[in-house]
């Protein structure tokens, strides 16, 4: 399957962030990151012996995990190792990834084996044939940067990438930059290649990862120069790069609206035409198409309606986007404070001394105060509220279970997951439905200490007919 880069603002990859596959942390953080993609790796960052704990921790977040709108993908192991094979087997799921990585890419070949086996599971998880993407890696072995244009050209192929780390390696390389931070000659040659071969085939092309976790001022520049030279977007390995990448390959308010502009003098035009200053012709066209569809909310460029305020926007979901067993990582977390628990205990008027006597909490076998447990439930839920119910919800119907297996002091750190345990339409009421959710509260031990089961009356999607 090809999709445009020019066009599929739902495989946009200005940002493709680095998971290591089966640790947890990571992937919260990229969650709750800006990143239009990501990378969930079985292949540097695991050790052999890791792999298949590793896979399997993959494969269930690809069945539970709510990615959002991200577009996911997962690294494999290269085609010369005894896992790659099992790497597919065990992480194509019914609904994800969207794309697999393939690193050490030689040609068209490799694209075809790897393509072989999709389809066939493909096929075996009900997905429709051929909707799963490859991004290979094509300068990781010598013998790569000359056919890159074949494997970019390769059925599947949505984008291409570079990578300096293994060619060197290969090739015995001293370094890979020069003294002033700029890529060896060889290295320019084969991102060049990279570049060339994504545009002959109509795919994306991507720019590799900065390694200098430290310098982002760097990471800025590199990816600035890698969009001014017709990049499509860039890996990142640390989430401060994320940021940064999203910026560097999306254009600029006056970018954008010259673009329009231009677009809009152009209709009616039959062929080349003067427009302020300048003879424009298709090649102009096509840079301000390309410029507008980096665009984010992508729109028919016609007269500009009157404006009029926006709605509040709606950040959670609808009952039809509530499958029973969906695992939602809540981005919001929160430190909880001495002054947290002093005023959430006096304004709800407990005298208990356990929240508010330090002396005699000194004499508990805590030693201290203990958080208010009410505060921690309703800091809980309220951390939740976000991706489960903003704006989608009518009520909440009770709580069946609430239960605190470890205490919450001053300074622990709570982050929180949900997970849906049951739904039903409503009887009475074809547009909406009832949700049981299950919070989970953990500390910055990952030690749970809340879980809360309760219902809620919650919207269906207004178009939905269900």
């Amino acid at each position: 399957m090809r999709v445009s880069p020019l066009l599929a603002a739902s495989r946009r990859l200005r940002s493709l962030h680095f998971v290591p596959g089966g640790v947890q942390k990571f992937l919260d953080k990229a969650l709750a990151s800006k990143a239009d993609a990501l990378i969930l790796d079985l292949e540097d960052s695991v050790t052999p012996a890791g792999k298949p704990a590793a896979r399997k921790e993959v494969a269930q977040w690809l069945d539970n995990v709510d990615f959002g709108s991200k577009t996911v993908l997962v690294r494999i192991n290269a085609l010369d190792t005894p896992y790659w094979q099992e790497d597919l087997t065990a992480t194509l799921r019914a609904r994800r990834p969207d794309m697999y990585v393939i690193p050490k890419a030689s040609s068209k070949e490799d694209m075809e084996k790897v393509g072989a086996l999709i389809s066939s599971l493909e096929e075996s998880v009900g997905r429709e044939r051929g909707s799963i993407g490859l991004l290979p890696i094509v300068t990781e072995v010598p013998q790569a940067p000359l056919r890159a244009q074949e494997i970019a050209a390769s059925p599947r192929v949505e984008a291409i990438t570079w990578g300096a780390e293994d060619l060197g390696a290969e090739m015995g390389v001293r370094r890979r930059k020069d003294s002033n931070g700029n890529w060896l000659e060889i290295f320019q040659l084969v991102r060049s290649l990279t570049l060339l071969a994504a545009k002959a085939a109509n795919v994306q092309a991507i720019d590799t990862v900065y390694t200098d976790l430290k310098d982002i001022a760097g990471c800025r520049a590199e990816a600035e120069r890698a969009a001014d030279s017709g990049f499509d977007g860039k890996m990142t390995i640390h989430p401060a790069q994320i940021d940064v990448a999203n910026a560097a390959f999306s254009p600029s308010a006056s970018e954008l609206q010259a673009a329009r502009e231009l677009l809009a003098a152009a209709e009616g035009q039959a062929g080349a035409f003067s427009w302020k200053g300048q003879m424009i012709d298709k090649p102009h066209l096509r840079q301000a198409e390309r410029v507008v569809a980096r665009a984010d909310g992508m729109e028919p460029l016609a007269a500009a309606a009157p404006q009029v305020a926006p709605e509040t926007p709606i950040h959670g979901k609808w009952f039809d986007e509530l499958p029973e067993g969906l695992v939602i990582q809540h981005a919001l977390t929160r430190t909880v404070t001495e002054v947290d628990n002093i005023l959430f205990t006096t304004l709800s008027l407990n005298p208990a001394k356990l929240h508010l006597d330090y002396e005699s909490a000194k004499g508990t076998q805590f030693g201290k105060p203990l958080v208010n447990s009410m505060f921690t439930i309703a800091l809980l839920v309220g951390m939740s509220v976000l991706e489960t119910t903003h704006g989608t919800t009518i009520a909440n119907l009770g709580f069946e279970e609430v239960v605190f297996p470890r205490p919450v002091f001053y300074g622990d750190t709570l982050r929180a997951e949900t997970q849906v345990i049951k739904t039903r339409p409503s009887g009475s009421d074809p547009t909406r439905g009832i949700v049981k959710f299950e919070h989970r509260a953990f500390n910055q031990n990952g030690d749970l200490v809340c879980r809360a089961r309760r219902n809620a009356m919650m919207r269906k999607r207004p178009s939905s007919k269900l």
